[in-house]
């Protein structure tokens, strides 16, 4: 039996030409667009579908590769490999709003709970705006996760993937018991979870018994029209773009650290603990401080009161 040779056609395509022979000239007939690039042959969705089929004879041959390689080769495989990973996947450490504001003004706040009619919801995103749960975090609140004697919430973070704690304020505690008491046969029916679905739908053994974020985002939209509150701040990119509106469910979260932060003297660090963060940037991200603090607060760092009082003491002297 001879030498295994890798085959050269692997995905069902022509092996493509390396980045560094083909820079600086154009290489026709090469079968694969740029990452994100647009193909007009095929769709991305139609290419990874079939990359998807055709996995397990991938994963066999990047074993091999793995084996084989030298070792700068194999280098630059895994930085191709992680490079595209961090651009497709991961978000960027930049800040992608500048200066807006991406969460509730108080007066905003106001409007919006004001037009809202349905009390499952008015609870709903009060314990997002309160105690800055994800919408993720809210739907799966269940009557299993409050603690009567202590008003402590059980929440399970769901990017952490930990279980934490926080004290349910007295007003929204009361509010939240009127609320069971009301509903008590469709939250039992539901196995417990506060915010039961609104419907049976198209229902099925795994659907969870709890309304669905995607209702509670639809639901969000509806109440922030009604209370004009739908400010478009752009457009996505790609054939069909959508609005991109500069409140979301995520914006009620954005509301809680920015004013348990203020409440309690700028502390940061406690905000973090607050919000459930594994560091102190992410939490920074979330605090917003608009123009009118901004300006108080160097109006206040210039202060030439101190200097004048300095310089009399001087004179004095």
């Amino acid at each position: 039996m001879g030498p295994w040779r890798v085959p050269e056609n692997v995905s069902g395509f022509p092996l493509p030409v390396s980045r560094s022979e083909m820079d600086g000239f154009s290489v026709p007939g090469s079968p694969f667009p740029e990452c994100g690039e647009e193909n007009s042959v095929r769709t991305a969705k139609e290419i990874s579908r079939e990359l998807g089929r055709k996995w397990p004879e991938i994963k066999g041959e990047l074993e091999h590769l793995g084996c084989y390689l030298t070792k700068w080769s194999l280098v630059k495989a895994i930085t191709i490999l992680s490079e595209a990973r961090k651009r497709r996947f991961l978000r960027s450490k930049r800040p992608k709003y500048g200066s807006m504001n991406k969460g509730f003004t108080e007066e905003e706040l106001e409007r919006f709970f004001s037009v809202i009619d349905e009390p499952k919801l008015q609870l709903l995103f009060s314990y997002q705006a309160i105690l800055g749960l994800r919408v993720g975090e809210a739907v799966r609140v269940s009557v299993q996760d409050i603690n009567l004697k202590t008003r402590e919430l059980r929440i399970f973070t769901e990017k952490s993937g930990k279980t934490d704690y926080l004290l349910i304020p007295e007003k929204l505690f009361e509010t939240t018991l009127r609320y069971v008491a009301a509903y008590e046969k469709e939250i039992a029916a539901s196995h417990g979870f506060l915010f039961f679905s609104f419907a049976h739908g198209r229902r099925t053994k795994e659907t969870a018994p709890h309304i669905s974020t995607q209702a509670v985002r639809e639901a969000f939209r509806d109440y922030l029209g009604k209370a004009k509150l739908d400010e478009i701040y752009g457009y996505t990119t790609g054939p069909s773009p959508k609005a991109l509106y500069r409140l979301s469910p995520h914006s009620l979260r954005h509301y809680a650290v920015t004013n348990f932060c203020r409440k309690n003297g700028g502390n940061v660090a406690l905000a973090s603990k607050f919000a459930r963060h594994t560091n102190l940037q992410t939490t920074q991200i979330y605090i917003h401080v608009d123009k009118d603090e901004l300006y108080e607060s160097i109006e206040r760092a210039n202060n030439n009161e101190l200097v004048e009082r300095v310089r009399m003491m001087q004179t004095k002297i």
